[in-house]
């Protein structure tokens, strides 16, 4: 259903660059809306992707079709282990995440744009050589070819061609993480079965995660990129003798780089848009940034839609929709993040004996609490923590 080596030239109501969660969202709500969408990526589907590869009931919840086909494990609890060595295992009566592989999600994602009307060209012709805005269009180069289109969404990731060539924002905040594969050619170990592992306080600024998938273990470690430095691999190895994994046996090792919107950063400008990564739209307190791709995605679509009707001027609605509907969340899970590094004992603390606090925080899994809620039951400690976390954040970058 995908064409690397078809270059001719050609007009679009909307060109996404970028065919993972928030590109292939995006295409398929405008294509659904009756409008010629052209889709491109310059990797050949199915591709691998650095990625963790959880998708949140939350997540699952925003797409109008199931996910059965490139689910791979239920997860419904998970084992923390601790700074200090201790293990809390917790659990919930139901799902809380699915277990998916990248390259399988993505490809299953991008089908499902080209079914309602998306056109998807990857590979060879959908590597973006340049991006220029002429008049009221914009010209969009792949090898050979060049395409055209009143609206050009950008969904290709940190660092991606549409932002750079635009002139967007850059992200000052990011995160990286580094992870492998360990095969299990028997299966998944029993004592993974349902569960995710989780490591806190050995990785500064970050975590340590093992992820059961199909046919293998995902490991992983990640955090502030001003604070972990050079430091993930050996974190990485430190998580791999914790439980038991000999580093020696990984396989794929990959990082990735993930930037974090400035509040207030601009996220289109003309008839230009940037979703998802590209936005900078990743959860600051687990590096999650699915939900808010699919979620960019869909918040992109009307506001595109209502542009090239002629109703609105802009495609400004989009980041209304962003600023309303996922900064809360960003912003209160930034404020989280900088708070469990820089004093993790009152967290940790909370993880050992609180089988309340797990439970809101499984909520914000499922969707039925969002993290910004979850910071406003607070009250007025509230606005302490994120006095605290902005000076936190002032001292990672040397600000007095």
């Amino acid at each position: 259903m995908t064409s690397g080596t078809d270059q001719r030239s050609s007009e679009h109501d909307v060109i996404v660059v970028g065919a993972g969660p928030a590109g292939s969202t995006a295409a398929r709500e405008l294509a659904t809306r009756g409008r010629d969408v052209l889709m491109l990526d310059r990797a050949r589907f199915p591709r691998v992707k650095p990625c963790g590869g959880v998708v949140s009931l939350r997540s699952a919840s925003l797409l109008p079709f199931d996910l059965s086909p490139v689910i791979e494990h239920v997860v419904s609890g998970a084992y923390v282990r601790l700074g200090d060595g201790a293990q809390v295992e917790r659990t919930t009566a139901g799902p809380l995440a699915y277990m998916t592989q990248r390259s399988r999600l993505d490809h299953f994602l991008a089908e499902r744009a080209q079914e309602a009307g998306a056109q998807f060209r990857d590979g060879s012709g959908g590597l973006v050589r340049s991006v220029q805005q002429r008049g009221g269009e914009y010209e969009v180069a792949v090898n050979g070819a060049v395409h055209r289109a009143r609206v050009l969404i950008g969904a290709d990731g940190a660092n991606g061609v549409v932002g750079n060539k635009l002139g967007f924002e850059h992200a000052r905040e990011s995160a990286v993480a580094l992870e492998a594969n360990v095969p299990c050619p028997g299966g998944v170990p029993p004592w993974l079965e349902g569960r995710v592992a989780l490591q806190l306080g050995r990785v500064a600024g970050g975590y340590g995660w093992v992820f059961p998938k199909g046919d293998h273990l995902n490991v992983g470690a990640g955090g502030w990129k001003t604070v972990v430095g050079g430091e993930l691999r050996a974190s990485l190895d430190r998580l791999c003798r914790t439980y038991e994994i000999d580093p020696a046996t990984l396989t794929n090792l990959r990082g990735h780089h993930l930037p974090m919107m400035r509040p207030g950063a601009p996220l289109w400008a003309g008839g230009a848009l940037l979703i998802g990564d590209a936005a900078g739209l990743v959860d600051p307190l687990s590096g999650e940034g699915i939900y808010a791709a699919m979620a960019s995605g869909i918040a992109a679509a009307p506001a595109v839609d209502d542009y090239l009707s002629g109703l609105t001027d802009s495609p400004a609605g989009y980041q209304r929709t962003v600023e309303r509907e996922l900064l809360p969340d960003i912003v209160a899970s930034h404020a989280l993040t900088e708070i469990l590094h820089a004093w993790p004992r009152p967290f940790v603390t909370l993880i050992q004996r609180s089988e309340r606090f797990w439970a809101a925080m499984a909520e914000t899994l499922t969707g039925e609490r969002t993290i910004d809620a979850l910071v406003r039951r607070a009250g007025p400690a509230a606005s302490l923590l994120a006095s605290l976390a902005r000076r936190v954040t002032a001292r990672r970058y040397g600000e007095r």
